[in-house]
Formats: structure tokens, C-alpha cells, sequence
């Protein structure tokens, strides 16, 4: 190839400088503007050449805009990912009061036909507009229920483990599409299922000895059950589905989960939700049952359906042996306020990023309680959707729900069975929500 004549040298040295000196998303048009500045052509006609070239210059020239368009156009593609990034998160929990209008006729629906068929319960919101929490009706010790009484969530508890197991995946500690044997042993075949099927509720592992785990647990309130304990129980139960294949709700995943987050970070699943989430978030009336023991008020459940798990002397809800038989897949405590501040925080970006709160409101399997993401139920309600979870479990229910929509989540506890299962706790908080602005 024959030596560069002076303006090919120009043009080369200020490509050079520009690779050097380019910012991500350059005008293309700047660029053009840049390198004929640094590099002018040469005036005059040598016969009838484009921009007078020589025949070498204008391969040099060709070879050099490709260069450019190449890492113009991947300076582009940069600048999409950036513009298709999750949306940013939503603006901290107004704390203020809600206007007492709005108040008044939330504290009366808790009185109305949609949240009167329970015993008692508590529920709060959290909205652009403001907070609100209320109570009313009594528990099963006949005590008056306060908006700030604590309550076992039961299967809430999915959300805070299906988050953390985002954020160890996210810092390389856990891979989602690894077989759950990389992280745990386990004493049935699990088909290969991955961390992400568990999650997913596509796993297609045993189902929880509920049945058995009613006639177990009463015979001695003050044990404390063990995962290990739970998953043994669990080695000869049917099967719920195929790995990969429909979905279908299995609590034994996500005490599982729980298993596998205490081996990859080698600390209690306690410490691990509260160091990552829970005090980060100034979240201090939720609790992981046993390791981490209720605070007053506290909520005496109703023991039904012929099982008594009720230990109030306990200082756990329902009891010590009840609360650890919920473990990672719902062995958690709250009260109503904090627990709709959690689902607004969580759902808004606030706790994970918006790219893994994608992932947890992506349904990826339709269960007998409808579509599921990660950690996380999801409904189309009246037009808007809304995720969250319900829980009922060990004689108390609960429900978060969070319309991404208003940016509103709503919280709702009851200290009876069967209460998110015939929808009256749904019921209710739908109606809470209309009282709202926007809802």
C-alpha cells in the first residue's frame, strides 16, 4: 500500500484524537463537522475526482467512515438501552395524613358490607396523596385491633424472599438458571428444577404436608421447626405439576429459597432480610418468625377448621411451632402500615431496582390462584393491574395489594383463617382504593 499523502495523515491523526475523546451518543453531524475541521480537504481540481482523492485517499476515506459508522451506530444502540431502561422510581412514601374527608370515609369502610365479614382486622395505605392506617372490630382475646397491631402475613412473606433472591443474583451469588443442587441437597428428585422455577412456581416439587402439619404442630406449640424438618415431610408428598410446566402453588419452593439464601451468604435468613431489606427501609415492625420475635400490640388469632395453633402466651403468632412452619414461604409478622409501606417501596424501585422489579411482575405461570411473576401474584382488576400477594396461612389471612397505576399500595389483616381465600379481604381493599384520588 503506498504511504499516506499529507491530508490522509490530517485525517487519520484527527479520527484518532475523536476515537480518544467521544462521548457515548455523539451528534453524528458534530462528528462529520469535527474531522473536516481537523483535517480540510484540498482545494482545487486534479481532473475529475470526487473532492479531488486520489484513488489511495478515497480507500483510506472509505475505510475510516466505516470505522465511524460503526461506533456511531453502537453509540445509538447505547443510547436505546438507556431511553428502554425500567422507569425510575417512583417518589418517596408521602408520610403526611390524607385529608380527614378521605380518612373518615376509609375508617367507615372498614365498618361496611365488604370488610365486615371478619371478626376484626387492620388496614393501611400508602398513596402520592398520603398515608392512612385504621382498624376496626376485635381479635380473638376479645382485644380492641389498632391500626399499629401485629399480624402473621403468612404467604406475604414470598415478596421479601423472591426480592432477595434478586439482589444476591444481581451481585453474582446466586444464579437464577442453576439447578437448585448447586446451592442445597435435597432428599427428592428435583428434575433439574432451577432457582428461577422455584421461584416461578414451575418447579414441580412435592407439595407441603399441610394436612400432616395440622395434626403435628398441636401436639407441641413450643417446637421449632427447621426447613430441614419441613422438606423431609415434604419427600413423599404428590407432586404439584411438572418442572417447566404449568404453574402450580407449592409454599415448599420458597421455604427452599429460604434455604438457599442462608447457604450462599452463610447467615440466618433473619439477618440476611433485615441487614438487606428490612432496615434499609426503616421497616422495624416486620418481622421473620422465630429468629426475630414480634413486638407489641400483637393480634390473638381464632382457632378453626379443628386445629389449635394459638399459643398467645408464646409471643409469636400464632405460636412458636405454627410461626416456624411458615419459614421462607411464610413464616412473617406485620403490621398493616408497614406492610403497605413495603409493597409501596418495593413495587416503586425503591428497595430493588426497576429492572428486577420487571422480573418479579413478569407472569411467567398461571396457578389455581391465578397468574404468578416472581414472588409476586398478579390481576387485571377492573382495567388496572395490580401485584402483590395474598396470604392465608396458621389462622390469620393477608393481603398487599399495589396499583402501579396511582402508585397506591394497600395492606389488609385479619386474625382469622380463610379470609384471602373468599376474597372478603380482597373485597376490602379494592373498596379502600376507590375512596382514593385516582382509584
Amino acid at each position: 500500500m503506498s504511504e499516506l499523502d499529507p491530508f490522509e495523515t490530517r485525517f487519520a491523526a484527527a479520527y484518532r484524537r475523536y476515537l480518544a475523546e467521544a462521548p457515548v451518543g455523539a451528534d453524528p453531524v458534530a462528528v462529520a463537522r469535527r474531522v473536516a475541521a481537523a483535517a480540510p480537504r484540498r482545494q482545487g481540481l486534479a481532473g475529475f475526482r470526487p473532492f479531488g482523492l486520489t484513488p489511495a485517499t478515497a480507500w483510506v476515506l472509505f475505510l475510516l467512515a466505516a470505522m465511524l459508522l460503526t461506533l456511531l451506530v453502537g453509540a445509538m444502540l447505547t443510547v436505546g438501552s438507556r431511553l428502554s431502561s425500567p422507569s425510575p422510581a417512583w417518589d418517596p412514601p408521602n408520610e403526611a395524613a390524607l385529608p380527614d374527608a378521605t380518612a373518615s370515609k376509609l375508617q367507615a369502610q372498614l365498618g361496611s358490607a365488604a370488610c365486615r365479614d371478619v371478626i376484626g382486622l387492620s388496614a393501611a395505605v400508602v398513596s402520592p396523596a398520603g398515608s392512612w392506617a385504621g382498624a376496626a372490630g376485635v381479635d380473638a382475646a376479645g382485644t380492641a385491633i389498632k391500626p399499629t397491631s401485629a399480624f402473621a402475613i403468612a404467604d406475604i412473606t414470598k415478596t421479601f424472599v423472591g426480592a432477595e433472591v434478586l439482589l444476591l443474583a444481581s451481585g453474582g451469588k446466586i444464579d437464577l438458571d442453576a439447578p437448585v443442587t448447586t446451592y442445597v441437597s435435597l432428599p427428592f428428585e428435583t428434575n433439574g428444577a432451577t432457582i428461577r422455577q422455584l421461584a416461578t412456581m414451575t418447579s414441580g416439587f412435592p407439595g407441603l404436608p399441610v394436612g400432616l402439619l395440622d395434626l403435628q404442630v398441636p401436639k407441641d406449640l413450643s417446637h421449632a421447626w427447621t426447613a430441614a424438618e419441613l422438606v423431609a415431610l415434604a419427600k413423599d408428598q404428590p407432586r404439584q405439576g411438572t418442572v417447566g410446566g404449568p404453574g402450580s402453588f407449592n409454599g415448599l419452593n420458597y421455604v427452599v429459597l429460604g434455604m438457599v439464601i442462608e447457604k450462599v451468604t452463610g447467615e440466618p435468613l433473619a439477618t440476611v432480610l433485615r441487614r438487606d431489606l428490612l432496615a434499609p427501609s426503616a421497616l422495624d415492625r416486620i418481622w421473620m418468625q422465630p429468629a426475630e420475635k414480634p413486638q407489641p400490640p400483637l393480634t390473638v388469632a381464632v382457632d378453626s377448621f379443628g386445629v389449635k395453633v394459638v399459643d398467645p402466651a408464646s409471643g409469636y403468632l400464632p405460636s412458636l411451632a405454627s410461626a416456624s412452619t411458615g419459614q421462607g414461604g411464610a413464616g412473617m409478622a406485620a403490621d398493616a402500615p408497614s406492610l403497605a409501606r413495603w409493597g409501596y417501596l418495593l413495587y416503586g424501585g425503591r428497595i430493588i431496582s426497576g429492572d428486577l422489579v420487571a422480573t418479579m411482575t413478569t407472569k411467567v405461570a398461571d396457578t389455581e390462584y391465578g397468574a404468578y411473576g416472581f414472588g409476586t401474584m398478579i390481576a387485571d382488576v377492573d382495567g388496572q393491574t395490580d401485584v402483590g400477594h395474598a396470604g392465608d396461612y396458621m389462622q390469620y389471612s393477608s393481603l398487599l395489594h399495589v396499583w402501579p397505576g396511582t402508585r397506591t399500595a394497600v395492606a389488609v389483616l385479619a386474625p382469622a383463617p380463610g379470609k384471602a381465600r373468599d376474597h372478603t379481604l380482597v373485597d376490602c381493599a379494592m373498596t379502600l382504593h376507590q375512596q382514593l384520588p385516582g382509584g
